[in-house]
């Protein structure tokens, strides 16, 4: 679980961070244009996979009091992978569920998302490390 997690939070930062990063070394838009291809579906992944984080976190919220740090943690990375592959997977949950109401508040609700997605970027990265980390050690 922690390998999927990982995997998930490096990709999707780099999602988050491609076009700030073509803007400040184009480049890299050549290194990019592979993984970017795939945008929806790994964003689509992210979803899934940061919706049962939540859940995971939800059933282990007894356990708050003991590991409060590591709780928090789990809780902000399940909410920064469910954001940013919101924003990513837009198009593709368009393409499956169509334009009926409930896309429509996805739709806004991406729309107030989308300014935060370097932020959400970066911060996939920083976890990513910080979870590297916290296996070293």
């Amino acid at each position: 679980m922690w390998l999927i997690t990982l995997a998930l939070l490096i990709l999707l930062g780099i999602l988050g961070i491609a076009g700030w990063l073509k803007a400040q070394r184009p480049e890299t838009a050549s290194h990019l244009q592979p993984i970017e291809q795939f945008e929806g579906w790994i964003g689509g992944a992210g979803l899934v996979w940061g919706l049962l984080l939540l859940l995971r976190w939800i059933s282990m919220v007894g356990a708050l009091q003991g590991a409060g740090g590591a709780m928090l943690v789990m809780l902000l990375t399940a909410l920064v992978v469910i954001a940013l592959s919101l924003i990513l997977a837009l198009p593709l949950l368009r393409s499956i569920f169509g334009g009926g109401d409930f896309m429509g508040r996805v739709s806004r609700l991406t729309e107030r998302l989308a300014p935060y997605k370097l932020g959400l970027g970066f911060a996939c990265l920083v976890l990513a490390l910080f979870s590297l980390l916290g296996r070293a050690f």
